[in-house]
């Protein structure tokens, strides 16, 4: 039973991290200029342009067509105007980047005339949760899949090798990856630290589902479709319950698995509430494989007057058991947690009403508001069809895949890492195609953006802003800050860690 317990831990210890929103930075893998093979945005997102059949110059006095003045050739064809090009098929909002092509040429390592290797992975064979985070590898399949019977990128098709770190083996996926893979794109690892330094050292150059470690996020050759850096944290709910509650979060806790990516994200909680307002006066750290017995925490939380809770972790079973013992002794506030408690276990585990006030921030449209986003609706009958498992993290998966190949078209022929790299960095504007609040991933900086839904019954509720499909943005919640992670990651003057770079 431990063992279970600290293999849901460990899931949370990531899927929590993976939806957070997001200066400039150099994440180029050399010196060496991209311009040459890059093209505008608008080219990479758009229809391409069908070709303009000629006018014919008309008389104003006659209002015919101008004769020519050159004697005709009876035995020679005019020029039959040329074809237009296909409508190509859409994702949301933006054409898909996969379409028939003639690029050719082995431009970069894993890269041929006709094909392009690219890896993925998780932590699926992790002999204690078999299967962990699956939904990435599953989702990253079905759309190469998808893209190849598109025409592939410009005509080459993707091959994919699925890695799986089994949660400690990160390293030896980056070792075989380094000599062989064109990029990485749409991985992620939950203990994504103890293999950065071999992929900075090889120069491998990713575009993940998320990371977890400060030197991941912030790592060079590396742009993600939602950034989630270790010195910034969207504050999109932190603002609407300051709003709402304003006398309780003078009151407020944390409560934290023992657990490296939950400890770091109630730092970044720490670091960031207070301006809002939120003053914390306790903060209870738990064992992530579960508490015989919660009563002391809520004890603690009551005897210190607290009124709003901040819980990083799971929400099964952990998080469950701990409102389950709350609510026997008369402890109620307000709870506030992060995106991994989107999932149906936890709305099914709520059929009694205990978890009841949990706010949920978000950065993705709910499934349940499928009919108010194309790119949702895209993204459920693509996996529907595959057969995948569906979830959040999934979307996050689609939306890394995309961009990488939006930015993978615009190369053309002459593709490379450091193009792809380039060209992504350009997107100044990227949401998935509609999945999710729009961000710049160049910057790697969250947006201020966010949704926030509430726990209620077995039922998530949209609660702000309240119309379907929207987002709330505000500048002011851009949270800035720096903290013993950041420091630890080695940040240069343009945010890009140099903790594992040498001369």
């Amino acid at each position: 039973m431990r063992i279970r317990l600290k293999v849901l831990a460990i899931i949370s210890a990531f899927l929590l991290i993976v939806t957070s929103c997001g200066g400039g930075s150099d994440r180029t893998i050399s010196s060496e200029s991209a311009e040459d093979n890059s093209v505008s945005k608008s080219q990479a997102t758009t229809d391409d342009a069908t070709s303009e059949n000629t006018d014919e110059t008309v008389d104003e006095a006659t209002d015919k067509p101008e004769e020519s003045t050159e004697a005709s050739d009876p035995d020679t064809e005019p020029d039959a105007a040329p074809e237009p090009e296909p409508e190509y098929e859409s994702f949301g909002d933006i054409t898909w980047p996969c379409n028939p092509g003639d690029a050719s040429g082995n431009t970069d390592q894993g890269v041929t005339d006709d094909s392009i290797l690219i890896g993925g992975g998780d932590d699926r064979g992790y002999a204690a949760a078999l299967g962990l985070n699956i939904t990435q590898t599953d989702t990253l399949r079905a759309f190469v899949d998808k893209c190849n019977s598109l025409g592939g990128i410009n005509g080459r098709q993707i091959e994919v090798e699925l890695y799986d770190a089994k949660i400690f083996e990160v390293n030896n996926v980056w070792l075989d990856a380094c000599p062989r893979m064109f990029m990485m794109v749409a991985e992620g690892f939950a203990v994504d630290g103890i293999g950065e330094e071999s992929r900075v050292q090889c120069e491998l150059a990713h575009i993940p589902t998320y990371t977890v470690s400060a030197a991941a996020a912030h790592g060079p050759w590396m742009i993600q479709p939602v950034p989630n850096p270790s010195d910034r944290n969207p504050l999109s709910m932190a603002a609407y319950i300051a709003e709402t509650y304003p006398e309780s979060i003078k009151k407020s806790g944390t409560m934290y698995g023992n657990f490296g990516a939950t400890i770091e994200t109630k730092d970044k909680t720490l670091s960031s509430y207070p301006p809002l307002g939120f003053e914390f006066v306790i903060n209870l750290e738990y064992n992530i494989v579960g508490e015989d017995d919660w009563t002391p925490f809520v004890l603690d939380l009551k005897n210190a007057g607290v009124e709003h809770v901040y819980f990083t972790g799971t929400c099964l079973p952990n998080y469950q058991a701990f409102r389950a013992t709350a609510s026997v002794n008369g402890f109620e506030a307000i709870y506030t947690t992060d995106a991994n408690f989107y999932e149906n276990s936890c709305r099914e585990a709520n059929s009694d009403n205990v978890m009841d006030r949990t706010y949920v921030r978000m950065a993705f449209v709910p499934f349940e508001e499928r009919e108010y986003s194309k790119a949702v609706s895209d993204y459920l009958d693509i996996m529907e069809a595959a057969g995948g498992e569906i979830a959040l993290l999934g979307m996050q998966a689609a939306s890394a895949f995309m961009l990488w190949a939006t930015a993978a078209k615009a190369c053309g022929s002459e593709l490379t890492r450091q193009c792809v790299l380039a060209e992504a960095e350009s997107i100044e504007e990227w949401s998935g195609g509609g999945l999710h609040v729009v961000s710049n991933p160049g910057v790697n900086e969250p947006p201020p953006c966010g949704i926030v839904l509430e726990l209620v019954g077995d039922t998530y509720q949209r609660i702000f802003p309240p119309e379907p499909g929207t987002y709330a943005c505000d500048d002011a919640w851009a949270g800035e800050f720096t903290n013993r992670w950041t420091d630890d990651a080695q940040l240069d003057e343009n945010r890009v860690s140099q903790k594992f770079i040498t001369e």
